[in-house]
């Protein structure tokens, strides 16, 4: 089966019309894997502000976005793509998009 370029984002925008309507979140979540496996090991939620951390507690969208991120590593090493295991997820309002990046560039987003 060939890679789907748009499965990152489909996945991102379905979980943005389940979890995000009526909300107007902001920031960006940096996420890590183990580079052998391809799976989740850390995410850094680094939202803009306390309201925006409320907007979600109590939600299930910090579970299905955690779940959704291992997901979209293991499809991204099955098809050999490079900076499977890192990237940061970019949220404005009620639109989520990816990048995947090297791991360095991810780690400097994380210190500042």
């Amino acid at each position: 089966m060939a890679y789907d370029a748009e499965f990152d984002q489909t996945r991102l925008d379905q979980l943005a019309q389940q979890h995000l309507g009526g909300t107007n979140i902001s920031g960006r979540i940096l996420f890590f894997g183990d580079p052998g496996e391809n799976r989740l090991d850390l995410a850094t939620w680094q939202l803009d502000n306390d309201e925006d951390y409320e907007a979600i507690k109590g939600s299930d969208f910090k579970l299905h976005m955690m779940e959704l991120l291992d997901t979209l590593q293991t499809y991204r090493a099955q098809h050999s793509q490079p900076n499977a295991s890192q990237g940061v997820v970019h949220v404005d309002g009620q639109a989520l998009s990816i990048e995947w990046l090297p791991k360095a560039q991810v780690e400097a987003l994380r210190g500042s």
